[in-house]
């Protein structure tokens, strides 16, 4: 009997020993981390007859729950969602006291399983169809940790675990350990090797951008080194980065485009002509304007008052890091350009200064004309007529603007007209000196001007409701020896517009007439006599706001033409000849007597002068 006995225990041993070799063999076959959850679970359940659904849970760190990780006799897409607390259950109760827990009845299993939380009793339940009559818990250990839970479970009423049972899974638990263990070792070493296959292949990437990134840097150094064209820089940036580039002067003109279709054009001069408005008091200084979805606005040269614009047009904004860096230094090289030409004009300006102190000069000395006429182009004796934009004294930044603001102007109006002109910085004015052909005539060269002096005006007008500065201008004079004269006159324009007449004026001194003769007199002076002669008149319409002061400047502006002033003032002939006669009585006047006649209208023009203006 006893023989018998032991021989069985020997056959069960060998059993259990021939059954941990070919889990092992299954363990190590592979080590992919969940084929091995899967194989574990799997082989428990077969190996162990009264076992007929097991899971495996892992304990999860970030989550601090016991979770899922493969599963046998269950429906798996509710079992899988299944997470339990430490102590929860009858798995959590064995991870907790780490050690193998057998609940041998179904009241136990069912008592054990009140600890549930309502979700997981939920989900178990919709993953089996029944309670189980019997499970056993395995933990699986590393060292002293727990590292997860075997639970096989048991639903045949005919079966039963018995010890040896619960030995060898306990066994197959030892196994598992290390083949999870070893299994995760190769997750990560995996994880690692693709992080790695990943970061070289993103160096790989960096580098070529890198690479195509210093490629287009050279290209684009190379274009401002070798002083290409506006048209090659934007050429070279389409074919870069793939989207069109157009370069604007600093009013909105087309220097150059990569884009056929000129229909954004107009939409970007008016935004062009808004950003220089809204950066007058530097309230709108940036690197970019974004202008539409499709659209990139970058200021060129400088940010306080831009040398030009380039636009970036493209359905694919924003930009990308490459694009950005390609785009950015593509702006760097075009305003290289752009100053570039802003210090030729300025050495030009230089040089103009100079010649203008050499001409107005009171000391003889001679002047080397053929100097400045080569270094300006210039021939000296062409017609020449001076001008001198006063611009009024302001807070110092905005006052950088408004010159900036006038220089640029006269630049983008020299390229468009046909006027030849030099410029220079005269104090706090600016002066311009016109020339023209010596066949052209005096008729030509103030035709000329105006048509300069009106554009320029319309210029400033689309960029700021201010009045820039004043003009005044002096006659045209043949010979550069002469421009003394023309000069004179000009600042005596802008003595007389400064004295009479709204600031943003401009004249010419011819246009002033007798009027040049009040600049010898004081304004209290001139006060007294306009008002020696017009105040009886000024009185009489304080007390009765009448009409007779308006009906006596409307007369004597046209000539004393009865029919005329009435048709200005919409009244019948008879009406104006009887506030003329008023006139007369209240002024003891008499506009037939010619001394009578001048005295009035030089008061009633220096009246309007001082105190209209």
């Amino acid at each position: 009997m006893a023989r018998g006995l032991l021989e069985n225990e020997a056959e069960l041993s060998k059993r259990q020993l021939h059954v941990l070799m070919q889990v092992s063999t299954i363990f190590n076959t592979s080590l992919d981390f969940y084929a091995v959850i899967q194989s574990v679970i799997e082989e428990a359940v077969s190996v162990i007859d009264a076992a007929d659904g097991g899971v495996l849970f892992l304990y999860d760190e970030e989550k601090e729950r016991l979770k899922v990780a493969g599963s046998t006799g269950f429906r798996k897409k509710t079992v899988n969602e299944v997470l339990l607390h430490s102590g929860e259950s009858m798995t959590g109760q064995a991870f907790q006291q780490k050690k193998t827990l057998h609940f041998k009845t179904n009241l136990e299993v069912e008592e054990a399983m009140k600890t549930m939380t309502p979700q997981n009793a939920t989900l178990y339940h919709q993953s089996a169809d029944n309670l189980p009559t019997s499970t056993i818990c395995i933990p699986i250990m590393k060292e002293e940790n727990c590292t997860g839970v075997i639970v096989l479970d048991r639903f045949n009423q005919e079966k039963f675990f018995t010890e040896d049972d619960i030995r060898l899974v306990e066994a197959i638990s030892s196994q598992a350990a290390i083949a999870i263990m070893n299994a995760k070792l190769y997750r990560n070493k995996e994880a690692s090797l693709q992080q790695l296959k990943q970061f070289n292949q993103k160096m790989i990437n960096q580098n070529e951008r890198l690479s195509r990134s210093v490629e287009t840097h050279h290209a684009l150094s190379d274009i401002g080194m070798n002083e290409g064209s506006f048209q090659e820089i934007c050429s070279y940036l389409t074919k870069s980065i793939g989207k069109y580039v157009v370069i604007f002067d600093p009013f909105g003109d087309v220097k150059a485009s990569s884009h056929e279709d000129g229909s954004l054009n107009t939409h970007i001069q008016t935004t062009i002509l808004k950003h220089l408005n809204m950066i007058q008091y530097k309230k709108h200084e940036v690197e970019f304007v974004h202008v539409k979805e499709d659209l990139l606005l970058f200021p060129l040269g400088r940010l306080t008052f831009p040398l030009g614009y380039m636009a970036i047009i493209s359905e694919s904004l924003p930009l990308t890091r490459f694009e950005h860096s390609a785009v950015f230094h593509a702006c760097t090289v075009a305003g290289l350009q752009l100053m570039k030409q802003e210090a030729e004009h300025k050495e030009q300006q230089r040089l103009t200064g100079e010649l203008l102190i050499h001409l107005l000069s009171t000391q003889e000395e001679e002047v080397d004309l053929s100097f400045f006429a080569d270094r300006l182009h210039t021939d000296w004796e062409d017609y020449f007529s001076v001008a001198i934009l006063d611009v009024p004294q302001c807070e110092q930044g905005h006052e950088e603007w408004m010159r900036s603001c006038i220089h640029a102007s006269i630049r983008h109006l020299l390229h468009k007209n046909n006027t030849k002109l030099l410029v220079t910085e005269w104090g706090r004015q600016i002066v311009i000196l016109f020339h023209k052909d010596r066949y052209s005539g005096i008729e030509s060269c103030v035709g000329s001007i105006n048509c300069f002096i009106q554009d320029f005006k319309q210029l400033i007008s689309k960029i700021t409701v201010e009045k820039m500065c004043r003009i005044g201008i002096g006659k045209p004079v043949k010979g550069v020896l002469t421009v003394g004269e023309s000069f004179e006159e000009a600042k005596k324009t802008i003595k007389f517009l400064e004295r009479f007449t709204f600031a943003g004026h401009s004249s010419w001194y011819g246009e002033i007439g007798a009027l040049r003769l009040l600049l010898n007199n004081n304004e209290d002076d001139l006060a007294n006599y306009a008002l020696e002669y017009l105040s009886p008149l000024l009185a009489y319409e304080k007390r009765r706001k009448g009409e007779l002061f308006q009906t006596l400047f409307v007369y004597l502006s046209t000539g004393q033409d009865l029919k005329n002033a009435s048709e200005q003032l919409h009244v019948h002939v008879n009406t104006m000849n009887y506030r003329i006669q008023r006139i007369q009585e209240i002024l003891a006047i008499n506009f037939n007597e010619p001394s009578d006649l001048m005295n009035i209208q030089v008061a009633c023009t220096i009246y309007r002068y001082l105190f209209e203006a």
